[in-house]
């Protein structure tokens, strides 16, 4: 008899975060060409958190197959983002993208590794894109996405997908 879905998880790493975000992507791909725009949004937005959360845990030099946990990982990372000014709400603080974009910014200009200008605006824009159209409350909300709210939130999670690499 085959593995349960839940006992075939692994921990939650660097890898883990970059091939789940590739498949939250196609599956938004596949709700919105469905007309399920909403659920579109709700999984791209997990896409765009994973990419940064990936960027993020590799600039600190953390193996990509580190089991990232909460309270060793996350948690630290939220909170260095605080004491650096970043406004991180409390509420799902661990999933605001927008904070994450502008945590890596942040982090990789404090380490003398800074993004390019323009690269630098763009992950904040995108971050920002995320803040004004994604929660992951959404999920409990009935309302349906506009086109162009769909369009906007794809047109930002494909930019991270894409520029995973130099991120």
């Amino acid at each position: 008899m085959p593995k349960p879905l839940l006992a075939r998880c692994r921990p939650d790493s660097i890898q883990e975060f970059r091939a789940a975000a590739r498949r939250r992507f196609d599956d938004g791909l596949a709700l919105a060409s469905s007309g399920r725009g909403t659920g579109a949004i709700y999984v791209w937005g997990y896409t765009a958190e994973m990419i940064l959360k990936a960027a993020y845990f590799t600039l600190l030099g953390l193996a990509e197959d580190h089991p990232l946990g909460w309270a060793t990982d996350l948690r630290p990372a939220i909170e260095r983002g605080r004491t650096l000014g970043i406004p991180w709400p409390r509420g799902g603080d661990g999933h605001n993208v927008r904070a994450w974009a502008d945590l890596l910014v942040a982090e990789r200009r404090l380490r003398g590794n800074p993004f390019a200008p323009v690269l630098a605006r763009n992950v904040r824009r995108r971050g920002q894109r995320f803040e004004s159209l994604w929660r992951e409350t959404l999920r409990y909300r009935k309302n349906v996405a506009y086109h162009y709210e769909v369009r906007k939130v794809r047109e930002a999670a494909e930019w991270f997908l894409v520029h995973a690499p130099v991120l």
